[in-house]
């Protein structure tokens, strides 16, 4: 299968158990090892931006992950309202307590979208399978 879908609670959210199956789906999908590290911690630091900020309207995550022939999407949906929001410049200082996360993705993925749905937010990473 070449799609993952987790739906993820944020009243139950296990990171491990997040981190667990997307390593396994990518495992499954010969994906090399420093692009695993970068989906997964760009996926989680996504999970953990919904938690942080939008704590009081935040219900549930998707994630989708695609298997595609030359890249990976993922599409992260929740049901919080839109901000419009831009990554930094250059990566956060250590004592800033927000930022690192949208500066990582927008480092590490080929391409980051985020846009309003019907239902909330939608934010869409993309990286290629082989450097460019």
């Amino acid at each position: 299968m070449n799609n993952l879908q987790m739906n993820i609670s944020l009243n139950e959210v296990a990171p491990e158990k997040v981190y667990n199956q997307i390593e396994a789906f990518l495992l499954t999908h010969d994906i090399e090892t420093q692009l695993r590290f970068k989906i997964i911690l760009c996926i989680l630091e996504s999970v953990n931006n919904v938690i942080q900020h939008c704590p009081d309207s935040a219900e549930t995550i998707t994630v989708m992950i695609q298997n595609q022939q030359d890249n990976i999407v993922i599409d992260i949906l929740d049901n919080t309202d839109f901000v419009k929001l831009s990554a930094p410049k250059k990566c956060p200082e250590i004592d800033k307590p927000n930022g690192r996360g949208l500066w990582i993705m927008e480092q590490w993925m080929d391409q980051v979208q985020k846009q309003a749905t019907v239902l909330g937010t939608h934010l869409r990473l993309s990286m290629q399978k082989q450097p460019a």
